[in-house]
């Protein structure tokens, strides 16, 4: 039975399988690339059994999908790679105009619309789009971008075409606007298996893979040689992604699972957070 793992070639996500195909060579395992929101779909119609998926996704699949514990991408504070863009210079003068949404998250979208009723209490209008800042800015007042694009048009920081002319648009990160209404990290996704698969996925020792590319992709040599691989693919300085990798948190500690509960109870209505699953010998107290 080929086992099916979903894969994301974002920055973020590259300690994660930074050596896992030649752990899992003799497996009989199959990668799928696709965009996180593509990952969402695919893991909740059962077309892949293991994914790192948007975490609010995770909850809403919660009967169908086990998490693995220990495996994130959380930050405590500003993200980079989560940002809203916007030709107001301040959130709040967003009420009631147009914010366009990526269509690449599912997790960024619903902190966005998190913070603008329990931060800022205002009302905007919601539009998903394909992720193209200049187009989006273009025909919004704000832009909701995610992953390396956002890291690269924050590095850039260029003019763009705005209702008044060549402007610079503002620029706000969502985990630092998270950490200043919770106090609190904040977990954008995790690793999530069906529940049918599961055990599978142990057997075939895909699990025990993950954990220890895992660990072996945020050495410090990995992280080097990820950032300067990832420079060059981005056109970035090599410090610029150096400094992103070295600032995220990948290990799902007690304080990341805080603040995504909260963002959980927050988000959805009637969730329970005993509704979630962990995994195997690593599985953590609800």
């Amino acid at each position: 039975m080929t086992l099916n793992i979903g894969l994301i070639d974002y920055l973020n996500t590259m300690p994660f399988h930074y050596d896992l195909a030649e752990r899992l060579q003799n497996a009989d395992v199959h990668f799928e690339r696709g965009v996180p929101s593509q990952l969402n779909r695919a893991l909740a119609a059962g077309t892949i059994d293991l994914a790192p998926i948007s975490a609010i996704e995770a909850a809403r699949n919660a009967a169908d999908v086990v998490v693995l514990p220990g495996l994130s991408i959380a930050s405590l504070g500003a993200v980079k790679t989560v940002l809203l863009f916007s030709w107001a210079s301040d959130i709040s003068d967003l009420d009631g105009q147009s914010i366009a949404l990526t269509d690449h998250s599912a997790t960024s979208v619903a902190l966005l619309k998190v913070l603008c009723r329990d931060r800022y209490h205002i009302q905007p209008e919601f539009t998903v789009t394909k992720q193209h800042l200049p187009s989006m800015l273009a025909d919004h007042q704000g832009a909701l971008v995610i992953g390396d694009d956002a890291l690269v048009e924050s590095v850039r920081h260029r003019a763009l075409s705005s209702p008044s002319g060549w402007d610079l648009p503002y620029i706000y990160d969502l985990g630092d606007e998270w950490l200043k209404m919770t106090g609190l990290p904040f977990t954008f996704a995790v690793w999530a298996a069906r529940r049918d698969k599961a055990e599978a996925l142990a057997q075939a020792g895909v699990f025990d893979a993950l954990y220890a590319s895992t660990e072996t992709g945020l050495t410090d040599t990995a992280r080097e040689n990820l950032a300067k691989a990832y420079a060059a693919r981005l056109g970035l300085p090599a410090g610029a992604c150096r400094r992103y990798l070295r600032d995220l948190r990948y290990h799902l500690m007690d304080d990341d699972l805080a603040g995504l509960r909260l963002f959980l109870e927050l988000a959805l209505d009637d969730f329970s957070w005993d509704s979630l699953t962990f995994w195997g010998e690593r599985e953590v107290a609800h």
